[in-house]
């Protein structure tokens, strides 16, 4: 008999009153042989049917709005203007590929050689059912009907949604919507399929199958990482499009004016603490010139962040590796530790900064990996070339930011280093708030993303659940 899990609630810290259950090892053998059957229908429809589906899911998840943000209120703690913000981006980026699919889409390209009597065409093909992998930090826009859902749709792609355990119940509301949509539109069975698990279990054994054609995910480097692994252990490997996060260096300049420094200073704080600093784009990296601008800087920050007010974060598991890590930073040589005074309540996230210099920031590993949740290290480098000398020590990134008055040598050669560790640089802005464009690029070299030439957000997305064929035709002379 199967043992029944519950979610929690980060506002009340305390486990919310709907049990859910795995789902059996039975069920997910039906489910993955009418997923199988489904892909051989779903992957032969036009691009205009495909858009059909996707807003029947739009117009089924806007009538069950109000039963959706109650699930993801009470399962999450974030705010309800979080909920609306979270909401926005999930419904835009399904109008986004509606109408990428019914405007841009292009299925084939035909060439043709009359010297030779040949003919060429490249047709765009599904890869096949796709494994999607609900996040944490975002219940939405990257979960049940989120990105990696939506552009798997569009791509021709069936789709099986291993939801996140702690998301349950917003995950099983979510998923009627896109059953409802299904049958709106007449498709068959298997096109969507959502499972329940508290544990790896299923995980593994959805990664192993080989029935599933690739895998979408965004989560932890650990998670991430154990995902890519398995994949490729497979007698025919698949492609894993993990989001795996990052610390996402800023640049300050110290050319700065004085009022200039107070306003990014501000801009960070705000950044670094909003929704308790669960974002794979919050700024955990922050490094600042040696002198009048930086100590001026870094008194405004503290001064601003030690203002924010401690909200819950998402659940005991996160909250517990944000305590671990702020201790570890704590320990380290060469590090000085500020945190919030506050007491503890429940599962806040409480802040902290910590200061070093470059060379220890470039001897201790730990200091150049991700603290989830509202922490960022500071580095005080004395030159350009000691600055530059600590950004060749990063791994690849999802972001890069950099704050100038001017631009200078100094920030061109920033551009220039960034534009090799990061998928994205931010001139005089901060690295949250990704927008779902077509300019978007969300990805990252390894390991902030598997694969750096793929973005999660935008319509090039679906790229990652593609292939290509090219049919080439001898004519009969």
């Amino acid at each position: 008999m199967l043992t029944g899990f519950r979610t929690f609630n980060p506002s009340q810290n305390t486990w919310n009153t709907e049990e859910y259950f795995p789902t059996s090892e039975v069920a997910l053998a039906e489910k993955l042989n009418t997923l199988s059957l489904a892909q051989s229908i779903y992957g032969k429809l036009s691009a205009e049917a495909r858009a059909d589906f996707l807003m029947a899911i739009h117009a089924s998840l806007e009538q069950r709005k109000e039963h959706i943000k109650t699930f993801y209120l009470k399962e999450s703690g974030l705010s309800n203007p979080r909920f609306e913000t979270e909401w926005k981006r999930t419904l835009t980026t399904i109008q986004l590929f509606e109408q990428y699919l019914r405007n841009q889409y292009i299925f084939e390209k035909t060439e043709e050689f009359p010297s030779d009597s040949i003919r060429i065409q490249k047709v765009t093909l599904p890869l096949g059912p796709v494994l999607v992998l609900g996040s944490s930090n975002f219940p939405l826009a990257y979960s049940t009907a989120g990105g990696d859902t939506i552009a798997a749709f569009a791509a021709g792609c069936c789709v099986l949604v291993k939801a996140h355990a702690m998301h349950a119940g917003t995950s099983v509301q979510v998923a009627e919507c896109i059953e409802e949509a299904r049958k709106t539109v007449n498709l068959p069975e298997g096109v969507f399929t959502h499972v329940l698990d508290d544990g790896f279990q299923h995980a593994q054994r959805l990664c192993l199958d080989e029935r599933i054609q690739a895998i979408g995910f965004t989560g932890s480097f650990k998670g991430g990482k154990a995902l890519m692994d398995l994949a490729y252990s497979r007698k025919n490997p698949i492609p894993v499009f993990a989001e795996m996060g990052s610390v996402n260096p800023v640049v300050i300049d110290e050319n700065l004016s004085h009022e200039q420094q107070k306003t990014v200073a501000e801009k960070l704080a705000l950044s670094i603490c909003n929704d308790a600093g669960q974002f794979c784009t919050k700024p955990g990296l922050i490094f600042i010139p040696h002198g009048q601008t930086g100590e001026h800087f870094t008194e405004r920050l503290k001064q601003t962040i030690a203002e924010t007010i401690a909200v819950p974060m998402l659940h005991p598991n996160i909250h517990g590796n944000f305590e671990n890590g702020k201790t570890e930073i704590a320990s380290i040589s060469g590090v000085k530790f500020t945190s919030s005074s506050f007491p503890q309540n429940g599962i806040e996230g409480r802040w902290a900064l910590a200061e070093t210099d470059v060379k220890t920031f470039i001897e201790y590993q730990r200091l150049q990996e991700e603290v989830f949740g509202p922490f960022s290290l500071l580095v005080i480098y004395n030159s350009k070339e000691e600055l530059l000398t600590g950004l060749e020590a990063l791994s690849g990134q999802l972001t890069g930011s950099i704050f100038y008055e001017t631009h200078t040598n100094l920030v061109t050669d920033c551009i220039e280093m960034l534009s090799r560790k990061v998928g994205r640089i931010i001139l005089n802005d901060v690295p949250t708030g990704v927008r779902v464009t077509e300019t978007m690029h969300h990805g990252g070299p390894f390991p902030a993303s598997s694969d750096v030439r793929f973005t999660a957000v935008g319509p090039d997305s679906i790229q990652r659940f593609q292939k290509y064929v090219s049919i080439q035709q001898k004519n009969r002379t």
